[in-house]
């Protein structure tokens, strides 16, 4: 009974790998076959069956890249660099870790990534290539930003003086409308005084009726001082007023 047990012992494990490698195995033809989601199925089931299956991981990090989800590819080569035992496997890795974080444009991460790899295996040159790849890609991206900010700052500039260019012009028109309206102004008082300086011009009309109310005037005085006369009996010599 006891020897029975032992063989189950035995068995259960040599099947539980067949399982594993039958996973791996399908999803490395569907991978082949260009169905990346499907291969993503197939590695993610062997590791579920064996969660340190060193060729299930990477695979399904590969089938993770080809779909273009890169944020899941680069977590699935860090998890594996961190758990890798050797060098070799530590360093590739970090290699497409670096990759997953260039393709998302992480140009930071992914060069750290790189570094990473170099220090596992100091000989992998296409963590070295895409590393100098990398840095040049982020030399360019900084002299991109650097005239796109004098561009802008240009731009600046020259909106500044537009608008003191323009301040400065209606400044001057303000100006010269003020003037402009104090010498109207100017004009109006000078022609109001012209006006209070000349004499009044009477018309015919008017003239006559002044004159009209001078003679009567005189009239009555001659009449008012003949009736003096004749009260006080006194010669009274009568002089115009006018």
């Amino acid at each position: 009974m006891r020897k029975f047990a032992y063989i189950i012992l035995f068995i259960a494990p040599l099947s539980l790998i067949a399982q594993v490698e039958e996973h791996i195995r399908s999803g490395n033809h569907l991978y082949n076959d260009g169905e990346f989601d499907k291969a993503e199925n197939a590695y993610s089931k062997a590791l579920s069956q064996d969660a340190e299956s060193y060729e299930g991981a990477f695979n399904l990090g590969d089938s993770y890249f080809r779909q273009e989800k890169y944020e899941e590819a680069a977590a699935q080569f860090e998890s594996i660099a961190e758990d890798a035992k050797d060098a070799n496997t530590k360093s590739w890795a970090y290699h497409n870790q670096g990759n997953s974080l260039l393709q998302n444009q992480k140009l930071d991460e992914s060069i750290e990534a790189y570094k990473n790899a170099l220090r596992s295996n100091p000989n992998n040159s296409a963590a070295r290539y895409n590393m100098a790849y990398a840095q040049q890609m982020k030399k360019q991206e900084e002299e991109q930003d650097q005239k796109e900010d004098g561009e802008d700052k240009e731009n600046e500039d020259k909106k500044d003086k537009e608008e003191k260019d323009n301040k400065d012009k209606g400044d001057e028109d303000k100006d010269k409308d003020e003037k402009g309206d104090e010498d109207e102004k100017k004009t109006d008082d000078s022609d109001e005084n012209k006006e209070q300086q000349q004499p009044a011009q009477l018309s015919k009309e008017d003239a006559q009726r002044l004159l009209d109310a001078q003679k009567n005037q005189e009239q009555k005085t001659q009449d008012k001082l003949k009736e003096l006369k004749a009260k006080k009996g006194q010669k009274v010599k009568i002089e115009k007023d006018w």
